[in-house]
């Protein structure tokens, strides 16, 4: 069967044309899959993180993030009340969320939500805010409980 241009550009447009409705109806389900936060530590268990205070956190709203959690210096000096830490799983659906220094907030590139510096919810589609975390600080060492 031979077919001309028209044809052949009309059946395979309408061929790609299904093909991206299908792609956007499975990107917008709810039960799409999202990696979920890992870093080194596929579990998402932060118990046992550590931050040496002598090399890091060492200005107000400095950060660091690592194995599954994200620990702010909110003022100066080591005492437990200079710091906050945060679980980065995204409560909607276990994506990494990320601190911005900035703005002192936390933003979930996923599927939008944004959580203040204090880890309340700004602005879903999470329906929560992030899990605090509990802060040990031993000498120059500080450890995130879970």
């Amino acid at each position: 069967m031979n077919m001309n241009r028209e044809e052949f550009l009309h059946k395979l447009s309408g061929g790609l044309a299904a093909t991206c409705v299908a792609c956007m109806a499975a990107a917008c389900s709810k039960e799409e899959s999202v990696t979920p936060a890992t870093g080194s530590n596929p579990t998402g268990n932060t118990a046992g993180t550590t931050v040496n205070l002598d090399s890091e956190l060492k200005n107000i709203n400095d950060f660091v993030a690592k194995s599954s959690t994200i620990v702010i210096r909110t003022a100066s000096g080591n005492a437990i009340t200079s710091f906050l830490a945060f679980s980065s799983v995204c409560p909607h659906a276990g994506a990494t969320v990320e601190y911005n220094n900035s703005t002192s907030s936390f933003f979930c590139a996923a599927h939008g939500s944004s959580f203040s510096g204090s880890g309340a919810l700004v602005q879903g589609p999470a329906t929560k805010g992030l899990t605090k975390l509990t802060i040990e600080i031993t000498g120059s060492t500080l450890t995130v409980k879970a």
